[in-house]
């Protein structure tokens, strides 16, 4: 069989077959669709994307200017700005732009893989393309990554078209195509050589095969077509001279940013950069550790797979070009010291290859052949198929549905911010590029201040700057990303530290919000002295608590505690120690919290000089919707590496402080301010079950993780008052099995300690309970039953939540 067909031969299918291509291709486009399309406004826009919107909204020029100061051309800029011109800034409508690339990326999948391996193998890579989860998280960005990914194909596509066309009339349109494509991959972003280079490479091979079998693709004789494989090469070469020109004018700016582009420190693993990779192709930015030999398995079986003979190429045309797509921008990546997070990225422009790889191995069977050769084909293909479409359904569940793949969460960090915060308060962002995203989310009145002003960092201008803007009275939001580089010697926030007291260090993503508060005045000296020793019962390390000063000994829900606590150690300690404080209510459940090394991480333990007496401020948190009342206050030591407790002489694990009163706050807490897992808005009579969390005891960090019998369910209900309770309400709590059986219950008042008779018109309130489990019960799926009674002792309709897992 001819490997290369004459142009002249038939190869398409009949009517009725290419009406069924047609139509799959179409279901495939709008499968692609849908999943781009599905959540794109779910997760908030993150620092980049939030630098995208705002350049957008420039002009032309401006946009030019700043891009070329920045680390990416402009071109996508300028699609985007005319983009958000016609559909506005909202997230989904600036994200949209990329979503039309990814999708117009299937289609090339499509035809790329037709071209190389026949039609069958074109619908399997469009497919993979469509549901790659790589492809679908660049595509619901509003960066320039998919639009990278679409010009690579294209470029890929017009050179292999322009090979194909024996150089006679037909080639011309393929040619102005490829450099049309090729200058914009360059005008979008600077890793595109690295694609260019793969094309390069791919025609460059190609063009010396003619050479050596003395005679074009398609068999026709050189006399017939007049032109010699010189005239290929110096028809391609003119083809990059003139792509060339049209990146002339961007030359300059882009030399000056590549030669400053930097560099990782050291060489990285070769096999975890294998595996990585692999992972990030299979299933990009999910990539659990299980799939990590099937993956770098499924990437050398595809790599190393022969094409087969339907293909308008050359066969080993056909099998270099996706195999040098794939591999030339991994190796150089490697190579010049890019290898890195967040660089990854640029693999995206990769990414189409491994899809028509993978398209042509698992359609290899349907290609004909010889019985037993089909039937082996077959029996490596399907479970590779069945692998690789379950990987992508694995990783798009987690990118859709995983906070832990989320985006920097902006949107809640303005969320938090707009709910407590109040006049006198004050917003500084650590690295001052993010004032953009943050603005694109925060429309309120406090000051936002970027820090530092200038690169380097100003010592004396950064410390003037916090000083100014630490009101007294009032809390700092810390927006801290990227301090490497904006603040490498932690000034800004170690002198918060120093300065004011932290309640608060979360993490939104790889953002970090941390909120402080600033005191009317800093304790040098304990106002309550204690005395008390504290010692590690392994390793006998002692420190010894001299006393404390709680400069607030009343305050409100969602108010924050200063507490200063006073150390001492005879002897340096061999190890690092976390500090615990913990406000409790009756049941012992915890209504305000702070686990943090001494100093906010600033003092740590192994450092402290023997006789030196350490100040320790912490900010202590108490919940918004904690009820008024009077709560205890511990305080102590523990080895974070295995949770052991520095005990007392007789033995007690803690240390306590006097109480708090915490009183009425002067108005309801807001929503957005109470951190619910699980809205509701169920509304019982005349009180509102707002929403609730349940979780295993002492796993609030992670809520997933399933009770075993004999754990305790911590739950914690938000209440709303509709209107002022005439009397004292009721609320039984129960977990119920699919069949109504009930394993545990509890019955107490919705905010335990505070009966409901006390509440007001539209009162916000939380109420904590504890469910042990008893240890018989069987694993499976359960629910949390929640039925609230009246005061005439009526039992409202019950509200069932859940699922709840219980494992083994």
């Amino acid at each position: 069989m001819n490997s290369h067909p004459s142009p002249h031969e038939t190869t398409e299918p009949g009517d009725r077959q290419r009406a069924l291509v047609c139509a799959l291709l179409v279901l495939i486009l709008l499968l692609a669709s849908v999943l781009r399309f599905y959540h794109l406004d779910a997760q908030s826009l993150w620092n980049d994307e939030g630098s995208s919107v705002a350049l957008a909204q420039r002009d032309l020029v401006t946009i030019a200017r700043d891009a070329a100061n920045d680390i990416h051309p402009p071109l996508y800029y300028w699609l985007l700005s005319g983009w958000v011109r016609l559909l506005g800034t909202s997230e989904a409508a600036v994200r949209s732009l990329s979503v039309l690339t990814g999708v117009s990326l299937v289609a090339l999948g499509f035809a790329l893989g037709r071209l190389l391996a026949g039609r069958w193998a074109g619908l399997a890579s469009a497919l993979l393309v469509a549901i790659n989860p790589f492809q679908v998280y660049y595509s619901q960005e509003a960066r320039m990554y998919a639009l990278l990914a679409v010009l690579s194909a294209l470029a890929f596509y017009a050179a292999l078209r322009w090979a194909a066309a024996n150089l006679g009339r037909t080639s011309r349109p393929w040619a102005v195509l490829y450099v049309v494509a090729a200058a914009a991959g360059l005008y979008t972003h600077y890793a595109y050589p690295l694609v260019l280079l793969a094309v390069n490479l791919v025609i460059l091979v190609f063009i010396a095969g003619q050479w050596l079998g003395h005679r074009p693709v398609g068999g026709a004789h050189p006399a017939r077509t007049g032109r010699s494989w010189l005239s290929w090469l110096w028809r391609w070469v003119a083809l990059q001279v003139a792509t060339a020109l049209l990146f002339l004018p961007w030359l300059p700016a882009a030399y000056r940013q590549l030669t400053t582009w930097p560099r990782v420190a050291g060489s990285p693993d070769l096999g975890g950069a294998v595996v990585e990779i692999s992972q990030l192709f299979l299933v990009g930015p999910a990539a659990p550790a299980w799939l990590a030999p099937v993956g770098v398995f499924v990437l050398l079986l595809v790599l190393l797979y022969p094409p087969g003979k339907r293909t308008r190429l050359p066969v080993w045309v056909a099998y270099l070009a996706p195999v040098l797509w794939l591999l030339v921008p991994v190796v150089l990546i490697l190579a010049l010291g890019l290898y890195k997070e967040a660089y990854l990225k640029f693999l995206l422009a990769a990414s189409p290859a491994f899809c028509l790889l993978a398209g042509r191995f698992v359609t290899a069977p349907l290609r004909g052949g010889r019985r037993p050769v089909i039937w082996l084909q077959a029996a490596l293909a399907l479970p590779v198929a069945v692998f690789l479409v379950g990987a992508s359904v694995h990783g798009l569940d987690h990118y859709y549905h995983d906070p832990a793949y989320a985006r920097d969460d902006y949107r809640g960090i303005v969320e938090y911010i707009e709910a407590v915060g109040r006049p006198g308060d004050a917003v500084v962002l650590n690295a001052p590029g993010q004032q953009e995203v943050f603005g694109y989310y925060y429309g309120g009145d406090l000051p936002v201040y970027p820090l530092p002003e200038s690169r380097p960092l100003d010592p004396a201008a950064t410390e003037a700057a916090l000083e100014a803007l630490a009101q007294p009275g009032g809390r700092v939001y810390a927006l801290l990303w990227a301090t490497d580089e904006s603040d490498p010697s932690r000034m800004i926030e170690g002198w918060l530290d120093a300065n004011t007291y932290k309640a608060l260090d979360s993490w939104f993503g790889n953002v970090r919000l941390a909120v402080y508060a600033v005191p009317q005045q800093t304790p040098n000296r304990p106002d309550r002295d204690i005395d008390v020793q504290l010692r590690h019962p392994g390793n006998g390390d002692e420190v010894t608590l001299l006393g404390y000063s709680l400069l607030e000994g009343r305050l409100a829900a969602g108010d924050i505690a200063p507490l200063t606590l006073f150390w001492q150690v005879d002897q340096t300690p061999g190890r690092r120690y976390k500090v615990f404080v913990h406000v409790l209510d009756e049941g012992n459940h915890i209504v305000g919290q702070r686990d943090a090394e001494p100093g906010g991480g600033a003092r740590l333990t192994t450092l402290w000089p023997p006789g030196e007496i350490i100040a320790d401020n912490y900010g202590l948190p108490i919940h918004p919707g904690t009820p008024p009342g009077v709560y205890r206050v511990e305080v102590g030591m523990y080895d974070p590496a295995s949770g052991e407790r520095l005990v007392q002489p007789d033995g007690e694990g803690q240390v306590w402080l006097e109480p708090l009163l915490v009183e009425r706050p002067d108005a309801p807490a807001p929503v957005a301010a109470l951190g619910m897992q699980h809205p509701a808005g169920v509304r019982f009579g005349e009180l509102s079950l707002l929403g609730y969390d349940a979780y295993r005891l002492d796993f609030g960090h992670q809520p997933d993780v399933p009770l075993r019998p004999g754990d305790v369910l911590h739950v914690v209900l938000y209440w709303r008052a509709e209107a002022r309770p005439e009397g004292d309400w009721r609320v039984s709590l129960a977990v119920v099995d699919d069949d109504g059986q009930e394993w545990a219950s509890i019955e107490a008042e919705p905010a335990p300690g505070y009966a409901t008779a006390q509440w007001q018109a539209g009162d916000v309130w939380r109420g904590q309970f504890s469910l042990p489990m008893p240890g018989e019960v069987p694993p499976g799926r359960y629910w949390l039953q929640i039925q609230p009674v009246s005061p005439e002792g009526v039992s409202s309709e019950p509200y069932r939540a859940g699922p709840l897992t219980i494992g083994p």
